[in-house]
């Protein structure tokens, strides 16, 4: 019918059109499948319209990735000669290290040494490098005191003789940098208690002539006493290990090997400083710091045999020529052990309430020493480090580790809602395509249709019709339900051939 070619045409105007094409199939009723199969095939075409856009979505989101991050490595490689280095200035920072407020110690752990991320924008932890210090510390039997020659030894059973320049007051625990042993042993002399058994105590202790000022002025009075010593000798030895530690603070949080500590004293023969079996490259610096950077304004104390031979300083009334003065290293040694600063005062030797007291306050364990010295030594090479050369120390070589980092991705997203509205919109409009496109006119296959519905068309149409335009022509009233209801008859709207 003329009106169903009509309101089927008027319909594919848009959704709007289509609906008002169904609601004029209310009025007059001329083709309700077929608009509404138009209708159903734009709010389709609506549908996918939407949904399509939301199928497919960037989506940005955080990954983690490895990566290399350099690294400046803590221990100076065999190539620095450590020996070299400024180890007055060395010594005299290295005791201040973690009392400072705003100065870090990332690198350094108690004993250990590692190396330091210079990049902190990884997450997590990391694996460094680290070099761990190994202190095997035990008492020295054997050794015999001579107090007769000036200055006073210390002798072993094959003969070789230690210079003693020194008689030191209790609960002292002091260097032996003048003991000529392997590189990597360092020798103290001990007058604290050693924690222990008699039979631990009694063999390694060594009785020693103590001078104290029994007065003071100009020429003091000089008195004898008797102050029990130990001769502590610790081998040390590097470890080389792995640290995990936090990669945006450099915190160590754990080493593969930490440094073993000895539970008990144990006791060792003079032939045991010289065991060179564990020396390393790197190793001969040990000593040097503990001989470097004395306290200030202190006076060397004399022993027993250089007493009346002394030359006394007008100035201060105190001896001098002879004797030792503790460096900032031995004070920092005590302080790690624990001892407060009654106990390790040097000024206190001058002080005759002091010095005539022979009884030690303090008893000092193998564990404690063991620690002290790996964080002593770890501590003033870590400084080492700080100063760089030209502050008289070594520049740290960059290195390298894995580390852990969040990088911004971009991911392809499909939301399989939408996918599933629009797959079930597309189905449709497959099958209203076919639906609405199949010839169903029996003249279909030999006729030139005309393809469009322009004023054309339509002008063509009517002067080729003229069944058709006198039907139309006889509405007196051209609306649209008038209209309709007039072209309710069978046209073909084509050129038959």
């Amino acid at each position: 019918m003329l009106t169903t070619i009509h309101d089927v045409t008027g319909a594919w105007g848009g959704l709007g059109a289509a609906l008002d094409g169904l609601w004029q199939q209310t009025r007059v009723v001329a083709s309700p499948l077929g608009v509404l199969s138009v209708t159903a095939y734009l709010l389709n075409i609506s549908v996918l319209h939407v949904t399509s856009s939301s199928i497919i979505q960037f989506q940005t989101f955080n990954n983690t990735v490895t990566a290399s991050a350099p690294t400046a490595i803590g221990w100076p490689d065999s190539s620095v000669n450590s020996v070299a280095f400024d180890w007055g200035t060395i010594s005299s920072l290295a005791p201040s290290v973690g009392n400072l407020s705003g100065i870090g110690n990332a690198g350094l752990a108690n004993g250990i040494v590692y190396d330091v991320l210079l990049d902190n924008s990884g997450i997590g932890n990391a694996n460094v490098n680290a070099t761990s210090i190994n202190t095997d510390c035990a008492l020295v039997t054997g050794l015999v005191y001579n107090s007769t020659v000036t200055p006073a030894q210390f002798r072993t059973q094959h003969g070789t003789n230690f210079v003693s320049t020194f008689v030191p007051w209790k609960d002292q625990v002091l260097c032996n940098t003048d003991a000529s042993t392997s590189a990597n042993v360092l020798n103290f002399y001990v007058t604290t208690a050693i924690a222990g058994s008699a039979a631990v105590v009694d063999p390694s202790t060594i009785p020693m002539n103590w001078t104290y000022y029994a007065s003071t002025g100009v020429h003091p009075n000089i008195s004898f006493a008797t102050l029990n010593m130990s001769w502590v000798t610790c081998n040390v030895s590097l470890l080389r290990t792995s640290a995990i530690v936090d990669a945006q603070t450099n915190t160590l949080l754990s080493s593969s090997s930490e440094a073993p500590v000895s539970s008990n004293w144990t006791f060792a023969s003079p032939d045991w400083m010289f065991d060179d079996s564990r020396l390393t490259s790197n190793e001969g610096w040990f000593q040097v710091p503990f001989n470097t950077a004395p306290l200030d304004d202190i006076d060397p104390i004399c022993g027993a045999s250089e007493a009346n031979e002394t030359v006394y300083n007008a100035a201060s009334g105190l001896p001098n020529a002879c004797g030792y003065q503790p460096s900032m290293l031995d004070v920092y040694l005590m302080q790690l052990l624990g001892m407060d600063s009654s106990q390790i005062n040097p000024f206190l030797v001058r002080d005759p309430l002091y010095s005539s007291n022979t009884t030690p306050s303090f008893n000092l364990s193998v564990d404690q020493m063991e620690m002290a010295v790996s964080r002593v030594l770890a501590t003033t090479i870590w400084t080492a480090g700080q100063l760089g050369e030209a502050g008289g120390g070594f520049d740290h070589p960059v290195g390298s580790a894995t580390i852990t980092r969040l990088v911004l991705e971009t991911r392809l997203n499909i939301n399989w809602i939408p996918l599933s509205f629009a797959l079930s919109a597309s189905i449709i409009l497959l099958v209203l395509a076919i639906r609405m496109t199949y010839p169903d006119s029996e003249n279909a296959h030999k006729a030139n249709a005309v393809n469009s519905g322009g004023v054309l068309e339509l002008i063509w149409l009517a002067s080729r019709l003229p069944a058709m335009r006198d039907a139309i022509g006889r509405v007196d009233s051209p609306n649209i339900d008038d209209l309709r209801a007039a072209g309710r008859f069978d046209v073909l709207l084509a050129n038959v051939l």
